[in-house]
């Protein structure tokens, strides 16, 4: 049995390979469930590894380590999709086709890439110990669907894992700090609401029905949930960033469209402003004489870990990644649809340092100047395997 340290040692003989798979993904980046170059180079890799790989949900693909019976069973998630991101970070395999690794997907594939190979050498101890490794490769992250497709596919079914877990580079935390907390991330309600009016010339809007007008007072009415119903101790945040409606200066027209956010920790909060959300916009909708359409875009729950696979995955990580720092300070209002897996089986996600060390200059994730260090894809290989192998060798 290879020692944590020997881990490292091999993930680090695999850097070569692992570079030459993240380049290659950040040259080709694919948003949504749209990524057929992107499942094609994991496919394969798995295959020459010796995997079976599978389709699972919209674009997705999982691959078993170990056992093929009934048994102890743990999830590595890896998110794959990019973002619809002019790239303008000037690396020499950046992008040009107008989307980009801006969060860091390629590196996640990549290091569950690292992961598959470290686990694939150590398959016989896993067949021992009558376990096995899900290996989720997927898609659809930042759109909030990924997840929820894989699930409605049977992702935790056949075999059934007790366990799951998962990493997120951050582009702007030196290499090797691993934040960790919980809840870590916020949830997200995303809608669309449609405001329908009455089209004409703007010199007579008074035989119109403008949705304009009326879409301007939704936003400000939905501002004043924040701020008077929601207490002040309370983290919530709404966004609207999409304001959509009209053509032509002189021309009122027909439909007017709103999207946005709502993220806070709360679920019973999250479901009273939900409910509340729909009662502003028809009430205001009604007075402006605009009928109004509400659609759900997404809904996440909150990244809530649980804190024995947390606590557990700390120490198989610390002890295969010696020089890492560990902080309890991962607390912020971005969004993550693991928090759908997190939710039906205890999980630990953390976040791991990934900054350039050629620059001061580190710009944040989804930026088109972000940039990630091909230095933590061994780091994160090996953290990976490290927790896959640790939790099955404490769950024999």
């Amino acid at each position: 049995m290879l020692t944590a340290k020997e881990l490292l040692g091999r993930a680090q003989a695999l850097e070569p390979q692992l570079v030459e798979w993240r380049r290659t993904l950040h040259r080709h980046p694919e948003v949504g469930f749209d990524l057929t170059q992107t499942k094609a180079l994991v496919k394969k890799a798995l295959t020459e590894m010796g995997y079976e790989p599978k389709d699972c949900g919209k674009a997705g693909v999982i691959a078993l380590a170990g056992g093929k019976k009934p048994g102890k069973t743990i999830l590595l998630r890896g998110d794959m999709d990019a973002l619809p991101v002019a790239e303008e970070s000037g690396e020499p395999f950046a992008s040009i086709n107008g989307c980009m690794h801006a969060c860091g997907h390629d590196m996640h594939a990549t290091a569950l890439l690292g992961a598959a190979r470290l686990l694939k050498v150590r398959e016989a101890e896993l067949v021992d110990a009558n376990a096995t490794v899900k290996l989720l490769f997927q898609p659809g992250e930042e759109t909030f669907e990924g997840a929820r497709a894989a699930i409605a596919d049977g992702l935790l079914e056949n075999p059934r894992p007790q366990a799951a877990f998962a990493m997120h580079v951050n582009s702007q935390s030196p290499l090797g700090l691993v934040l960790y907390g919980s809840p870590a991330l916020s949830g997200v309600y995303g809608f669309r609401i449609t405001l329908q009016g009455k089209g004409g010339h703007g010199s007579s809007p008074e035989i119109c029905i403008d949705p304009i007008t009326a879409g301007v007072h939704v936003h400000l009415a939905l501002q004043e949930l924040i701020a008077r119903e929601v207490p002040a101790a309370k983290e919530v945040a709404l966004t609207v960033g999409k304001f959509a409606g009209g053509q032509a200066a002189n021309v009122i027209p027909d439909t007017c469209v709103l999207e946005g956010t709502l993220r806070g920790f709360d679920v019973e909060l999250m479901g009273h402003l939900k409910t509340r959300i729909a009662e502003v916009v028809n009430g205001v909708a009604t007075t402006y004489r605009t009928p109004a359409t509400i659609e759900t875009l997404s809904d996440v729950p909150p990244l809530v870990l649980d804190d024995d696979m947390t606590q557990a995955s700390l120490g198989y990580v610390g002890a295969t990644l010696p020089k890492a720092t560990f902080l309890p300070l991962f607390h912020a209002m971005a969004s993550e649809d693991f928090a759908l897996i997190s939710s039906e089986i205890p999980s630990a996600y953390f976040t791991v340092g990934a900054a350039v060390t050629d620059t001061d200059e580190h710009f944040a994730q989804h930026h088109p100047k972000a940039r990630f260090s091909d230095a933590e894809l061994p780091l994160g290989a090996a953290a990976y395997a490290a927790v896959a192998l640790g939790y099955i060798a404490d769950h024999r």
